[in-house]
């Protein structure tokens, strides 16, 4: 061109006639027979129209459009009509010469190419990258058909999903083919229908992993969509005004928002969502705990896989204490707590040792104590570890919590010569699971609990107090019971009939009515009534011939032992439920809870976006100031009756959602408002 290389091709070259060179028509094609002013090249596009074309252009403009194509269309600062009057030449090879020839059809990968490497220069500008994104996509449907890689979400907009995704779903539908699983990932991501909460922008690579794996094992080898009668319909606007909107068909069927796998696709994303949210919010309050073993205590089940390397010391102590052949196992509680980063340096608080005990589910082991079941909180002291092997509850029915209440006071009068048998402490145990209907998961529980209430040396010091706010026929009650539990094997030994007497005088009763209540256990249950027809007096031997052996002797009792009736041993057990309700009191170490207040007056709140009038309250309130200390945060909260740890997320959640970003920043000793967020929820 006049002496000039122009590299690269790509370009329409030829000379028109002034029949073709009219307005809007071959205005991408470059005529060697038009005028160049090489002296004073147009380079900022002055003398360029809004549709421009070549045969239109002045010298000066088409002098500077041939440097551009000359210099291998890289310069960032060229005039960007210059980039357009070029980009119309690859519109009309891909929309036009490519439907009847073949070789304009191969062009379609290289033109591809070309306009990728364009947006990577040019895509500052808005008008261009809007054209060149959607000639893209069309140009991808056109080369794969819907075959190939699956689309990056990335890289798109869900509200105007790619050519890509509804060719590639549609030939999977088509072909009643199973949607593999990283089909299935863009197609929800991208679907317009299906809105992202914030734990899928938050947490992308554990959503994405959380998602792979239930979507593997609802389907296996992937989601199958039924056909549809719609076709995947191609319309693109091109930006040369020489050509018209195009519109064709890729004989595909439309499945994209399909009522049946967007129901599908919208719940897994939910599910996800949900299981994923506390771990989420964990994050977005403190960036810096991702790996550590609070952060990891909240992650899914199907997350909780591998060699999580934050969580190899638990794993350590929990191998050491609880050996495969080992069902449960005491051990030093602090030797776990010192594992675990408190919220509040030196202290282990309730929500710590939730954490710890959900951490430890799902490694499949239990922990007693355990504060989710009522225990209160305890960072050292003998603790038992036991492994699942059923249904562990997470908050305690009131069948467990009485069981765990006489539990405490049999522990208590088993212990007291220091000798618990095997036969007491099975005979208990299995008594308080078949007569309180007990879950197997709590039956499981239950044998740890009484191993850890053992293992604390339990004492009837301190119970005084206690045992006196029952009534006189109550205290009667639990010293019966008492009794009972201690004769629940048979046989009541001295050390035993000691520690009776000591619980009858804390209960207020007579000391030596002990002996009265043994004596009222040994007496012959009464004659059964005559029978009135025939009865068994020998069963038949339908058995083996030979002799049995006979059972191994039971041990004689200690010297001055009293030996008592099971059967009414038995029947003072079944009282257990009832005595059970007053026990709770008693061994309730938790603070009594003080008188309710008065309900304050309805006062109407004007709610702030989705916040309820309690959280709209606190952040007009958090508004008059542009930091807070925590301690007048804390009071803030208490006035709206809100916790503070639980009030910061949900401000912050509302916050993100509106302005993407938190309202309330955590500035170590203080709390700092985000002036820009705080002015979005409130405008």
């Amino acid at each position: 061109m006049a002496g000039r290389s122009l590299p690269g091709g790509m370009i329409y070259l030829g000379k028109l006639s002034r029949g073709e060179a009219v307005f809007r028509h071959n205005v991408e094609v470059v005529d060697p027979t038009l005028p160049i002013d090489w002296r004073k090249p147009d380079l900022a596009g002055q003398d360029m129209d809004y549709w421009p074309a070549y045969h239109s252009m002045t010298p000066r403009s088409r002098a500077a459009y041939l440097l551009w194509l000359e210099s291998g269309r890289w310069a960032p600062d060229a005039y960007i009509g210059y980039v357009f009057l070029y980009f119309y030449g690859l519109e009309r090879r891909a929309l036009v010469d490519a439907r009847q020839d073949p070789d304009a059809r191969a062009d379609l990968p290289r033109i591809l190419g070309e306009v990728v490497r364009l947006l990577s220069v040019y895509g500052g500008n808005s008008s261009f990258r809007g054209y060149a994104t959607e000639f893209q996509q069309v140009l991808c449907a056109l080369i794969t058909k819907g075959e190939g890689a699956a689309p990056d979400p990335a890289e798109h907009d869900r509200w105007s999903p790619p050519l890509t995704l509804r060719a590639g779903v549609g030939r999977f539908a088509a072909e009643k083919l199973p949607v593999p699983v990283e089909w299935a990932w863009s197609w929800a991501m991208l679907h317009p229908e299906i809105y992202p909460r914030t734990p899928v922008t938050r947490c992308p690579d554990e959503f994405r992993a959380l998602f792979n794996v239930r979507y593997q094992a609802r389907y296996t080898d992937g989601m199958k969509v039924r056909p549809l009668k719609g076709r995947v319909a191609l319309s693109y606007r091109p930006a040369s005004g020489g050509l018209g909107t195009t519109s064709l068909s890729l004989d595909v069927p439309d499945v994209l928002t399909a009522a049946a796998p967007t129901k599908a696709l919208k719940a897994l994303v939910e599910s996800c969502t949900d299981d994923l949210d506390a771990y989420s919010r964990l994050i977005g309050r403190q960036p810096e705990a991702a790996g550590t073993l609070p952060a990891l205590a909240l992650l899914p089940d199907e997350l909780f896989t591998g060699d999580l390397d934050g969580l190899r010391p638990v794993r350590d102590l929990v191998g050491r204490t609880l050996p495969d052949d080992v069902r449960q196992a005491r051990f030093e509680l602090a030797d776990l707590t010192s594992l675990w980063p408190s919220r509040t340096p030196g202290k282990f608080a309730k929500a710590d040792a939730v954490g710890l005990a959900q951490l430890l589910d799902k490694l499949g082991v239990g922990i007693e104590p355990d504060v989710r079941m009522g225990a209160s909180v305890h960072s050292a002291g003998p603790a038992v570890l036991f492994r699942v092997t059923a249904a562990q509850p997470t908050t305690a029915t009131p069948e467990y919590t009485a069981a765990t209440t006489l539990l405490h006071l049999a522990a208590v009068v088993s212990a007291a010569d220091d000798d618990v048998s095997a036969a007491e402490r099975d005979h208990l145990v299995s008594h308080l699971e078949s007569s309180l209907h007990l879950t197997p998961g709590e039956r499981c529980r239950l044998t740890a609990h009484l191993d850890w209430l053992l293992a604390s040396k339990l004492k009837l010091t301190g119970l005084t107090k206690r045992l006196g706010a029952l009534t006189d026929a109550q205290r009667s009650h639990v010293a019966e019971f008492a009794t009972a539990i201690a004769a629940v094997d048979g046989v009541v030994s001295p050390a035993e009939v000691d520690t009776l007497r000591k619980i009858y005088k804390l209960l207020g009763q007579e000391p030596d009515s002990v002996y009265t209540e043994l004596h009222a256990l040994t007496a012959t249950p009464a004659r059964p009534a005559p029978a009135t027809e025939p009865v068994v007096v020998v069963p038949a031997d339908t058995g083996p011939t030979g002799h049995l052996i006979p059972p191994p002797p039971k041990p004689e009792p200690p010297a001055g032992a009293i030996r008592l009736d099971p059967a009414l041993v038995e029947a003072k057990m079944r009282e257990s439920a009832a005595v059970a309700a007053l026990l709770a009191d008693v061994f309730d170490d938790e603070p009594d809870e003080t008188a309710p207040q008065p309900p304050a007056p309805v006062v109407e709140v004007e709610l702030v976006g989705p916040l309820d009038a309690a959280h709209s309250t606190l952040l007009r309130k958090l508004a008059a100031h542009p930091s807070w200390s925590r301690a007048d945060f804390d009071a803030l909260c208490a006035e709206t009756a809100l916790l503070p740890e639980g009030a910061l997320d949900v401000l912050n959640e509302a916050a993100i959602e509106v302005a993407d970003e938190p309202v309330v920043e955590d500035d170590g000793d203080k709390l700092v408002i985000n002036d820009y967020a705080m002015g979005e929820l409130l405008a």
